[in-house]
C-alpha cells in the first residue's frame, strides 16, 4: 500500500516555510522541461512543498497534463492544505488515468469531506468503491470508503449532539501566522507550545541564508484570559538550528521527551526521539534515545508517557519503521529498569493503526486512555481525534471525541490539564491566523468543560505485625531451650504505613476487565486518587509483604457534583521493623567460618523463615564485641556476615533476597566491661550476635508482557 500513501512529513518536519527563488530564477533563465521535473522532485522529497508546487506548475506550463504531474501537484496541495486547489488537481489526475491514478479519486472524496460537502463526498467513495473493485492493491482503501460513507450518514448525529464544552482560539501572544502545535499545559497557568515565531512568509536560499526553525515557547495565562509570551521553554532543549517539537513529560515531571527532525544524507526528513532530565531544576543536555526506538533510517516522532505496571515509563511515539499497519503508526515500549534499558517497541496493533496516518498520540494516566488523531478512521473530514481506554496493544474499541472538538478539517495533538477541566489541541478549521490561505496552518484551541466535576478517592493503609511469622518457630524454639531465639521485640502493634504501594484499578463496563490506572505511595498512611470518571466501578488493591491482595471496591456511578470519597481503612499484615537477634551462630576466634552449631541454628531460624515467606528480602547483620581495633572489627563483622549469606545461597536461596552489613562493634547492646573498668564478659557475648532485619520485598515482576487483543 505505501505506494498509494501520501506522506505527512509535514507534521514531523512541520511544514517549513520556507522557499528558495528557484520558481523566479527558472523564468528569468532557459532550463529544460527535464531539468525543472528533476529539481521538483527534489523538492518534494526534502520536504520542501512550496518550491516543489512552483516547480510542477511551471512544468506543466511547459508540458500541460502529465498525469504524474497532475497528480503530484494534487497530493502537494494536499499536505499544502489549500483544499480548493488539491480538488481540482487529484479530479484531474483521475479524468486523465483512471487506471493508474484511482487512488486519487479517494484522496479526492476526502477532500469533499474535509470541506463539508458532504453528498458530494458520499458520491465519489461509491465511485472509487466501484471501480476499485478488481483492484486487490486497493481492497483496504475501498473497506475504508465503505466505512467513512456509514459515518457520512451518520455525521449529522454527531453535528446536532455537539459536546457541552466552550472552545477559544488563543490570542496572537501564542498563535502566530505559522504553524502552532504540540500544546503542553505546565503548572496552573502555563502552556508550552511548539511554533516558528516569525509574522510573515519569508523566501530563503537554503544554499546562502540560515534556514529558521521551530522551538518551544512558553505562555502565561492572565487574569483576563488573555495569554502573555515568556519566550522559550528552555534553549538547552531547543537547541540551535535545529527543529524541535513534539514535547511531553514523564509522570513525575523529571523527564521531558521530545522530537529533533533534520534531513539525512539522502536528504530526507528524519525525526529522532531525544529525553533531558532535570537536576538540581536544571535541563540536563538531551540525549537521543537508543536505537531501539529511533530506528535508523527511519522516523520516530510525537512521544506520549503512560505508567507501565512496573511504575516506568511507558513510551508511545509515531513512526514509519516496517511491520508498521500502513502509514505512519503509534508504537510503544516501556522502560526497564532492572536492565537500564528500552524494550523492544511493538505496534499498538490494529484496534489503532489503519493502512494511513496515526499521529500525535497523547496517554491520560489517570484515565488510562489513549487519544490520538487519525485518517483512517470514520469522521468529520481530515484527521479527527480519537480516544481508547487500555494499554501497550491491549485497546478497546475507537470512539471519536465529537463536535465541536472535531471539525470537517484536521484536528490534533489533543491534550488535557491535569484536572481535565481544560484541554488544548490544534486544527487549521476556518477562523485561524491564516498565512498563504485560509486553511493552510494550525493554531492552537483551548476546550472548557461546562460540565466537568472533579472526583477523588483518599484512605489509610494499617499494618498489623504479622505474628503467624514467628509462632511456628517460637513453639519449636519453647521445646529446644539450646536454640535461644530473640522474640521479645514481637508486637501486634498497629501502624499507619509509610511510602507503602496501593494501586487504583477501574473496571471496564463493556468488557469487566481490570483496568490498571496508577500507583500511589501512603504519605504517611494516607493514599490520594485524583480525577476519577463519574460512572464507573473502581477497586484500590494493597498487598502485603507475601502478596496477599486485599480489595476495597468503590464507585463514582451515584456522584454528580464534585466530592472526595473517604474509604474505608484498609488493614494487612506486616513484618515487623526491628532487627531479631539470632542467639547461638558461633564462629571460631577471630575466623568468619561458621562452626556445625551455628549451620544448625540458621537451618532452624533464618532459613525456615525464608522458605515460609519467598518474597522477602533480608539483611543478614553481624556486631562484635571490642575487643582488637574498631577497623578489624569491622571487617571481620561483614566477613561473618557475609558467610550466613553464603551458606544460605548453598542451601538455595536467592542472593537477590540477602544483605550481608557487618557492623563491628558499632552498635553494643551490653556493656563490654563494668563501671570499675574491669572486663564483662556477659555483655561481650551479647554484643557478639547475627540479627536478621525484613528490609523489603522481592521485586520478581521481571517483564511485563503485552498482547494485542
Amino acid at each position: 500500500m505505501n505506494k498509494y500513501k501520501i506522506t505527512f512529513l509535514s507534521f514531523f518536519f512541520l511544514f517549513v516555510i520556507v522557499a528558495n527563488s528557484y520558481s523566479q530564477a527558472i523564468n528569468e533563465i532557459n532550463i529544460k522541461p527535464f531539468q525543472l521535473l528533476r529539481k521538483a522532485k527534489i523538492a518534494e522529497k526534502s520536504g520542501d512543498i512550496f518550491t516543489a508546487i512552483d516547480l510542477y506548475e511551471l512544468y506543466d506550463q511547459m508540458n500541460p497534463d502529465n498525469p504524474k504531474v497532475i497528480s503530484a501537484l494534487g497530493h502537494l496541495y494536499l499536505r499544502e492544505k489549500r483544499y480548493s486547489n488539491a480538488k481540482k488537481f487529484l479530479l484531474k489526475s483521475y479524468e486523465i488515468d483512471p487506471k493508474n491514478n484511482l487512488i486519487d479519486l479517494y484522496h479526492l472524496a476526502t477532500i469533499l469531506q474535509t470541506l463539508g460537502e458532504y453528498d458530494e463526498a458520499k458520491t465519489f467513495y461509491k465511485k472509487f468503491i466501484s471501480e476499485a473493485k478488481p483492484n486487490k492493491d486497493l481492497k483496504e482503501y475501498s473497506k475504508m470508503a465503505k466505512n467513512q460513507i456509514d459515518a457520512l450518514e451518520n455525521i449529522q448525529e454527531l453535528i446536532n449532539n455537539p459536546l457541552n464544552v466552550i472552545i477559544t482560539l488563543l490570542d496572537t501572544a501564542v498563535n502566530k501566522p505559522h504553524i502552532e502545535f504540540s500544546p503542553i499545559p505546565f503548572d496552573d497557568d502555563k502552556l508550552i507550545f511548539g511554533s516558528l515565531s516569525e509574522n510573515e512568509v519569508k523566501y530563503y536560499n537554503p544554499d546562502e541564508d540560515k534556514l529558521p526553525v521551530r522551538k518551544f515557547y512558553i505562555a502565561q495565562r492572565k487574569t483576563n484570559d488573555e495569554w502573555k509570551n515568556l519566550g522559550e521553554f528552555d534553549p538547552v532543549i531547543n537547541g540551535e538550528d535545529v527543529n524541535t517539537g513534539n514535547g511531553t513529560f514523564s509522570y513525575d515531571k523529571q523527564r521531558f521527551y521530545f522530537t529533533r527532525c533534520e534531513k539525512d544524507f539522502k536528504n530526507n526528513i528524519v525525526c529522532k526521539i531525544f529525553v533531558s532530565n532535570l537536576t538540581d531544576n536544571l535541563w540536563s543536555e538531551p540525549e537521543a534515545l537508543p536505537e531501539i526506538i529511533n530506528m535508523p533510517g527511519y522516523t520516530s516522532t510525537m512521544p506520549a508517557v503512560g505508567l507501565s505496571r512496573l511504575n516506568t515509563d511507558m513510551l508511545y511515539f509515531v513512526s514509519n519503521r516496517p511491520e508498521g499497519k500502513g502509514g505512519m503508526d503509534i508504537w510503544f515500549s516501556y522502560f526497564d529498569k532492572k536492565k537500564n534499558e528500552w524494550k523492544e517497541p511493538k505496534n499498538c496493533g490494529k484496534k489503532i493503526n489503519t493502512i494511513l496516518d496515526e499521529i500525535t498520540p497523547y496517554y491520560n494516566i489517570e484515565t488510562r486512555t489513549l487519544y490520538f488523531s487519525s485518517n483512517g478512521y470514520p469522521g468529520l473530514g481530515g484527521f479527527d481525534i480519537f480516544r481508547t481506554e487500555g494499554e501497550g496493544n491491549s485497546f478497546d474499541g475507537v470512539q471519536n471525541v465529537g463536535a465541536p472538538i472535531n471539525s470537517s478539517f484536521d484536528d490534533l495533538y489533543y491534550i488535557l490539564t491535569n484536572d481535565r477541566q481544560r484541554a488544548y489541541f490544534t486544527s487549521n478549521r476556518s477562523g485561524g491566523y491564516s498565512l498563504r490561505h485560509e486553511n493552510c496552518c494550525d493554531d492552537i484551541y483551548e476546550v472548557i468543560f461546562k460540565d466537568y466535576i472533579n472526583i477523588a478517592a483518599t484512605g489509610r493503609v494499617f499494618g498489623i505485625t504479622d505474628t503467624a511469622f514467628f509462632n511456628a518457630i517460637k513453639d519449636q524454639y519453647r521445646k529446644d531451650m539450646t536454640l535461644n531465639f530473640d522474640l521479645n521485640n514481637n508486637s501486634d502493634d498497629v501502624e499507619l504505613l509509610y511510602n507503602y504501594p496501593v494501586t487504583l484499578y477501574k473496571i471496564d463496563p463493556k468488557t469487566d476487565k481490570e483496568l490498571f490506572i496508577k500507583t500511589d505511595y501512603t504519605t504517611p498512611g494516607y493514599y490520594f486518587f485524583n480525577n476519577l470518571e463519574q460512572g464507573f466501578d473502581y477497586f484500590i488493591s494493597v498487598k502485603d509483604l507475601n502478596k496477599k491482595e486485599k480489595r476495597l471496591p468503590f464507585s463514582t456511578k451515584n456522584i454528580f457534583k464534585s466530592d472526595t470519597l473517604h474509604l474505608d481503612a484498609i488493614i494487612i499484615s506486616t513484618f515487623p521493623k526491628e532487627s531479631f537477634v539470632v542467639q547461638n551462630i558461633y564462629y571460631e576466634f577471630a575466623k568468619a567460618d561458621l562452626t556445625q552449631e551455628a549451620r544448625s541454628t540458621i537451618d532452624n531460624t533464618i532459613y525456615r523463615i525464608l522458605i515460609a515467606n519467598p518474597s522477602i528480602i533480608v539483611e543478614i547483620s553481624s556486631h562484635t564485641d571490642s575487643i582488637d581495633t574498631e577497623e578489624r572489627n569491622l571487617i571481620l563483622s561483614q566477613k561473618r556476615a557475609q558467610s550466613v549469606v553464603d551458606y544460605l545461597i548453598k542451601k538455595g536461596i536467592n542472593p537477590e533476597r540477602l544483605v550481608p552489613k557487618g557492623y563491628g562493634e558499632s552498635f553494643p547492646i551490653a556493656p563490654n566491661s563494668n563501671p570499675d573498668g574491669t572486663d564483662n564478659p556477659e555483655g561481650r557475648a551479647k554484643n557478639r550476635r547475627t540479627e536478621f532485619k525484613v528490609i523489603g520485598i522481592l521485586d520478581d515482576d521481571v517483564e511485563i508482557i503485552y498482547e494485542e487483543d
